[in-house]
This record gives structure tokens, C-alpha cells and sequence, in this order.
């Protein structure tokens, strides 16, 4: 651009010299044409240099403003990154803390469910226990009640030989029974029948 402007000006210092050196005026008004296409040309470069300068500042804004925002992107890039790394190591740490806490949860549900089994073998082992004692135990008393209707059928027969018995031996020493003397016989006999009664077993209670 300077270049053009040392141009110019030489120009016109030419045109100038030439114009002094030329007397007619055919040449005047000539170098006058001259010298006024140059001084257009100038002002014409001035005006694209002006308008290139303008043009110059404006790109420069422009480009500022573009480092400008794209600096701010940048730091709320960086901010908006910071955070989400933030969020997924929080993630992270509640997946851990998650993990544990669910295997925890297992082992002791497993724990749990072999204290149930134990548990359940030994009541079951308890049980059969029970069962089996019960049926011995029910076996005896079965075996108690049939001894026991023996005993009372042996003791019931031994009373009724006994009464024939001394019947027999009363009326062969030529005895005879008085009212009073039979009377005394079957009390005596009830009384021993009572006591049988007494000592028999019952039927246990559903």
C-alpha cells in the first residue's frame, strides 16, 4: 500500500516537472488530466485501503471474539468434564459399596439357610426320636394293660376257685350255710373283687 502511495506522489512530480517544462497549453490541460486521473487513482487506493483496514479490524474482532468464546467453551467444557468425572467416580464408589453389601447379603443368606437345614435335621432327628420312644413307650403300656387284664383274670378265677373251694370244704366237714355265714362270704368276696377293680387297668383316654 505504500509502495502505491510513493507512486502516486512520484506521478504527480513527474506530471508537475512536465507541466512546467511544456508551455502550451494543449499540454497544461493534458498534464491537468493527468495529474486529476492520478489523484482519483489515490483517492481510490485510499479508499480500498481504508475499506481493507476496516475489513482488517473486523476479522481481528471477529477472530477475538471467536478465541473468546471458544475459551469459555473450553473452561465449561473442563467444568461440565470435572463434574461427570466427579459423578461417575461417585457411581463407581456406590457400585463397590453396592457389591459388598450384596455379597454380604448372600453369605448370610447362605448361613442362614444351612442354620434352617441343621436346625431342621434335628428337629427331624428329635422327632423320630420322640416317635421312636413313643411307640416304645406305647408298646409297654399295651404290654402293661395285657399283663395287668391277665393278672386280674388269674386273680378273678384264683376268687371264684377259692369261693368254690371253701363252699366245697364247708359242706364236706358237714357244715350248713347260715344266711349270716353266706352274707359274710359275698362280702368278703366283693371286697376283694373291688380291690381287683382298683388295681385293673382302665382305657387310655383318646
Amino acid at each position: 500500500m505504500r509502495t502505491l502511495t510513493n507512486f502516486c506522489l512520484a506521478s504527480l512530480m513527474l506530471l508537475s516537472t512536465a507541466a512546467m517544462a511544456v508551455d502550451d497549453k494543449a499540454a497544461s490541460e493534458k498534464a491537468a488530466k493527468a495529474l486529476q486521473r492520478a489523484q482519483q487513482k489515490a483517492q481510490s487506493l485510499e479508499q480500498e485501503k481504508n475499506r481493507l483496514t476496516a475489513e482488517k479490524t473486523q476479522v481481528q474482532d471477529d477472530l477475538k471474539k471467536a478465541q473468546g468464546d471458544a475459551s469459555r467453551l473450553k473452561s465449561a467444557s473442563a467444568a461440565k468434564l470435572s463434574a461427570v468425572q466427579k459423578e461417575v467416580a461417585a457411581l463407581q464408589e456406590d457400585k463397590q459399596r453396592l457389591s459388598e453389601e450384596l455379597a454380604k447379603l448372600k453369605a448370610q443368606a447362605l448361613e442362614q439357610q444351612n442354620t434352617a437345614a441343621a436346625q431342621a435335621r434335628l428337629q427331624q432327628g428329635n422327632l423320630q426320636v420322640s416317635q421312636d420312644n413313643l411307640l416304645t413307650k406305647s408298646k409297654q403300656l399295651v404290654q402293661c394293660e395285657n399283663n395287668n387284664a391277665g393278672l386280674y383274670q388269674i386273680n378273678t378265677d384264683l376268687l371264684s376257685r377259692y369261693e368254690q373251694a371253701y363252699k366245697s370244704a364247708y359242706l364236706l366237714k358237714g357244715g350248713v350255710f347260715t344266711q349270716l355265714g353266706m352274707v359274710k362270704l359275698e362280702n368278703d368276696n366283693d371286697q376283694e373283687r373291688e380291690k381287683l377293680k382298683s388295681l385293673r387297668l382302665t382305657d387310655r383316654a383318646p
